[in-house]
């Protein structure tokens, strides 16, 4: 066994020798690699197109030599050699303080892990005088890092750009749960170079799903993002060709109005930053490789003849109508007191299914012995001038909330009444969905159990119940509802909804923390 003074000489020794290995560290220099470090790679694009046109936003003019590198930050040097590209393009700018001169030049760069950002070199190109579409010529470059290899590189650089449209396609006839459709993709080059190699990405969300996986598309786990990769691809310009097969889809239980999109692009069109999609070229992380037959693309017959193509590189969005119910059930509230008493209540509703629905907008008649003096209020829709979720338009009489919620979601809006009178009549929810924003013009979706759509707010036990508001001297119009048990019994109440910002359809906007408490006195 070690002694106390043998540990002591232990620590001492073991500090002696870090000490030491710090210094031989700083005298052998901070420009020198570690034998574990790797030196960047060179991960630029193979070829870069020069627009002879300007489309901005759409059309990129900036070039980026890009290395992956994963070591501590260092300095290095870059050098361009352009000779290869005189005729073709000319580079007029850097970023970063690179100023390029013709037909070489050489710029400081910094070295930073990949986890910090990208170890990019940016270049502005612009086409050389004279220039024709299909031109091109080859830039070559060099990056040397302090302590380490040098790294050589070089791509084509093309006159001309290679343009891909879709063809559009507003909306797909109305189909029934579970029954798959066709979505047919045609993709035209309007650019003035041939696309050599295509990227195709369908997007929709997780309530539709593709029922063949091809062996050159990766899928999100729950398919709402295909993105098919086609590098042997070759569309020249002013060529029509069809995907093949045609992508067959497939609405789950809750879908409902569905919409998708769907856009093509050449490889290597848009760089790495600007333009529509970012990073085409690459697989995107996340995404599953199928192991059906691969997607091809064939020449269209007709060469596109009657077809109506997009005018931006943007995906065009197809609405899906879906047939399908949706049971919402109000959930209502009792409460008890004498006159001058106040209370709160949570009403609201319950999505049963099987849709998820749009809208669902709640509908809140208080009790006519009672006042609303506390109702849900959001501030943050009042900074932002939004509508509030739920609102009056008869000095609290009645409330009408509009929010989306998911199947077997129960969401509930909590007011403070106060009992005014003894009257023992009895106050209503109705609840309705629709098939997106409530607002006039919208659809209702078809509820299949009508008779929980209203549910009383009971002031007493054996009350009377009624969903019709009191007359004033300016009347109440369109807020006027059916009476009595009538109403309990399923009829519409009919209201003028609000609008409301419009929920993703890839993930419907939970309950939020104001609906549930008090924040403002009426």
């Amino acid at each position: 066994m070690f002694g106390i003074r043998d540990r002591r000489r232990e620590v001492v020794v073991r500090c002696v020798v870090a000490v030491a290995l710090t210094l031989m560290t700083a005298l052998t220099g901070m420009g020198r690699a570690t034998a574990a470090e790797r030196g960047p790679r060179d991960v630029t694009q193979e070829y870069f197109y020069v627009p002879l046109h300007s489309q901005e936003p759409y059309t990129s003019d900036v070039l980026g030599l890009e290395f992956a590198y994963d070591g501590p930050p260092r300095n290095a040097e870059l050098t361009v050699d352009a000779a290869g590209i005189d005729g073709v393009a000319v580079v007029v700018s850097g970023a970063d303080g690179c100023r390029p001169r013709m037909p070489s030049f050489t710029c400081s760069k910094q070295l930073h892990p990949d986890s910090e950002g990208w170890n990019m070199q940016e270049l502005k190109l612009r086409p050389a005088a004279g220039a024709r579409a299909g031109d091109s010529g080859l830039l070559s470059y060099t990056l040397k890092p302090e302590g380490l290899p040098a790294v050589r590189g070089s791509l084509k650089v093309i006159a001309g750009r290679p343009e891909l449209r879709v063809n559009e396609s507003p909306a797909l006839r109305t189909t029934a749960v579970g029954e798959t459709f066709g979505v047919p993709i045609v993709i035209r080059n309007t650019g003035d170079v041939p696309a050599r190699g295509v990227v195709l990405l369908i997007e929709g969300n997780a309530d539709l799903s593709a029922v063949t996986r091809h062996s050159n598309c990766r899928y999100a786990k729950d398919a709402d993002t295909i993105q098919c990769l086609l590098p042997d691809a070759v569309i020249a310009p002013g060529e029509t060709m069809r995907v093949n097969p045609v992508p067959r889809v497939r609405p789950s239980r809750a879908a409902l109005a569905e919409r998708l999109s769907y856009g093509a692009w050449s490889f290597h069109s848009s760089g790495r930053h600007p333009g529509p999609p970012c990073c085409v070229d690459a697989p995107a992380s996340g995404l599953t490789p199928g192991q059906g037959t691969p997607v091809s693309l064939t020449p269209d017959p007709t060469g596109g003849r009657g077809t109506k193509f997009t005018t931006t590189p943007e995906p065009t969005e197809v609405r899906v109508p879906v047939r399908n119910t949706a049971d919402i059930e109000a959930i209502g509230a009792a409460l008890r007191g004498n006159a001058g008493t106040t209370h709160r209540i949570r009403i609201g509703y319950r999505n049963n299914g099987p849709a998820e629905t749009g809208e669902i907008r709640t509908v809140f008649i208080a009790p006519p012995g009672t006042e609303v003096i506390r109702a849900p209020y959001d501030p943050e829709a009042e900074e932002e001038m939004a509508d509030q979720v739920c609102r009056t338009k008869n000095r609290g009489r009645s409330y009408t909330c509009s929010q989306y919620s998911e199947v077997g979601q129960k969401v509930f809006y909590e007011f403070t009444l106060r009992t005014t009178s003894d009257d023992t009549r009895s106050g209503c929810v109705s609840v309705s969905a629709w098939t997106d924003e409530s607002a006039p013009g919208g659809t209702r979706v078809r509820d299949t159990e009508r008779s929980n759509d209203t549910a009383p707010v009971q002031v007493a036990e054996n009350g009377t119940i009624s969903c019709a508001l009191p007359e004033d001297n300016g009347g109440v119009g369109g807020w006027a509802v059916g009476t009595g048990i009538a109403a309990l019994a399923g009829s519409a109440l009919l209201v003028a909804g609000h609008r409301r910002r419009k929920a993703s359809r890839a993930g419907r906007t939970p309950t939020r923390w104001w609906l549930t408490r008090f924040e403002r006195e009426l």
